[in-house]
């Protein structure tokens, strides 16, 4: 009787021993496939916030760049804003004046001239162009002569106004200089890639946007008849 309630109490032991051993590995078993299951999403939300990390660091970045082309967007269309006031100004000094003649001194060689790509300079022809046209201007004290620079569309709106600019007093500079025209009397504008007299898609008509306008005002004259 003693020998069987022993082997009783050891095999409940050995029971409770057992079942211990299954749920230590049972729990192990489940921590380790738990694990295996978090591992690639832990590794996915390290990979989205190392991308994150990056996009908010270029942030900055864009920021400055948006801000610095604001900027010269603002600056473009200021310096654009005082250009036309000030060909504005200067061509409404002309009041009851209307144009007499104009002549066109453009990259065509059928008008005679050439203003290459990038260049303000004058050829010998293009002088002896202005030579016929002006005349005996230099004695005219009544004559108002305005000289107006224009470009192709190609380049920033800054650099088509500052070459037409340098184009229109290369000429200017010739009248006045060369011609003995009254500086009073020779008004010098740039309107850039505005005002295009032809297609700045063709090489052509680019060539014919790249001009300078000379055009001789004077007073207008009332012929209505009215005292």
């Amino acid at each position: 009787m003693k020998g069987s309630k022993i082997l009783n109490v050891l095999s409940l032991t050995t029971g409770i021993l057992m079942l211990v051993t299954i749920f230590m590995f049972s729990g192990c078993a489940t921590k380790e496939y738990v694990g295996q299951q978090i591992q690639p999403v832990s590794d996915r939300i390290s990979q989205a916030e190392g991308r994150i990390t990056k996009v908010e660091g270029q942030i900055p970045q864009l920021d400055s760049k948006i801000t610095a082309d604001q900027a010269k967007i603002s600056s473009l269309e200021s310096g654009l804003a005082k250009t036309d006031a000030k060909a504005d100004r200067a061509l409404a000094s002309l009041g009851n004046l209307k144009v007499e003649r104009k002549l066109v001194l453009a990259t065509d060689k059928k008008d005679g001239a050439n203003f290459d790509n990038d260049s303000a300079k004058l050829s010998d022809k293009a002088k002896k162009e202005i030579d016929s046209f002006i005349g005996d201007l230099a004695s005219d004290q009544n004559a108002t002569i305005v000289v107006a620079g224009y470009t192709d569309s190609r380049g920033s709106d800054d650099y088509n106004f500052t070459l037409g600019k340098r184009r229109a007093e290369a000429v200017s500079h010739y009248l006045m200089v060369d011609k003995n025209i009254n500086p009073l009397h020779v008004i010098t504008v740039s309107y850039g890639k505005n005002a295009p007299v032809a297609d700045n898609k063709t090489k052509d008509g680019r060539a014919k946007n790249r001009r300078v306008e000379i055009s001789v005002y004077r007073e207008a004259i009332n012929v209505s008849g009215n005292k």
